[in-house]
């Protein structure tokens, strides 16, 4: 059974002013295994710490972790959390239910309250300052951790047939489920899959049993556009996909010198484009 424990902290100059989030996670072994931060724009101090507390489990929840040991510096929030305390700003009632729906997430879940003078806490509290220091000279960074630079984790849609869209991702274009588990307080099952090489964002389909209607605007009125599958080979893909009856919207053309492109639909009508590197 893995375990992370998570040390989080936010914080707000001005409260409500500039804010910031961060993080730190240790493996079993006490070995750091993540550090992340970023900016949060106009927050304050307690919903910085529900921000930093939920990036941490995220985290936890791509990584695997089946325990988590969460440490704040934060008594209002732990104790919130606890059930010591009730939460009435309903800012403050937003976050906590977010917080709430991940703990089925893992099997064992706490959260327990440290000094500001705790070594981990001392370190996120520096990455938070950083972030903010970095925003207040103009640097504007969005994300701060060891490549200083951003990086998409995981794209989410949901499915109206979670088994129909888990055989369409994993038989047609390889991935495979790296996750799963269910949400009580929605009624909800959610499932990640990934390239089973671990390349790549992660894929995660959400399935909400008690909804009835599922709609999929037509393209031209659409906000969210496609998810973009590379393949080795197109044609093939394709021919494959047809015996199934998926739905072809575009047949395959070059894109430019390199990339030879086409599009299709998933069960739930979500538009995938496919795309192979090769020379028409």
């Amino acid at each position: 059974m893995s375990q992370l424990v998570l040390y989080s902290d936010g914080g707000a100059r001005g409260n409500p002013g500039p804010a910031a989030a961060a993080y730190l996670a240790l493996n079993e072994a006490g070995v750091t295994v993540k550090t992340d931060a970023r900016s949060l724009g106009v927050s304050t101090n307690n919903q910085a710490e529900y921000a930093a507390l939920l990036m941490a489990l995220q985290f936890a929840a791509e990584y695997g972790a089946a325990e988590v040991v969460c440490y704040l510096d934060s008594e209002l929030v732990v104790k919130q959390l606890n059930g010591v305390y009730t939460v009435r700003n309903s800012e403050l009632q937003r976050l906590w239910r977010q917080v709430q729906q991940r703990r089925d997430v893992f099997k064992k879940i706490s959260f327990q309250h440290v000094r500001r003078s705790n070594p981990c806490i001392v370190k996120a509290d520096a990455l938070v300052n950083k972030v903010l220091d970095d925003q207040r000279s103009g640097d504007k960074p969005s994300l701060c951790h060891e490549k200083q630079n951003p990086v998409l984790v995981h794209a989410s849609i949901r499915t109206s047939n979670m088994k129909r869209s888990v055989d369409f991702y994993s038989h047609f274009l390889g991935l495979e489920v790296t996750r799963r588990f269910e949400v009580k307080e929605t009624n909800a099952e959610i499932v990640f899959l990934q390239d089973p090489q671990r390349r790549g964002c992660v894929l995660e389909l959400t399935f909400y049993r008690d909804q009835k209607q599922y709609l999929q605007a037509d393209y031209e009125n659409r906000i969210f556009d496609h998810l973009g599958f590379e393949v080795a080979d197109i044609q093939r893909t394709l021919t494959a996909m047809k015996k199934a009856n998926i739905i072809v919207t575009d047949e395959p053309r070059r894109f430019n010198e390199d990339l030879i492109i086409a599009f299709v639909e998933d069960p739930d009508g979500t538009l995938i484009e496919l795309i192979e590197h090769k020379q028409l």
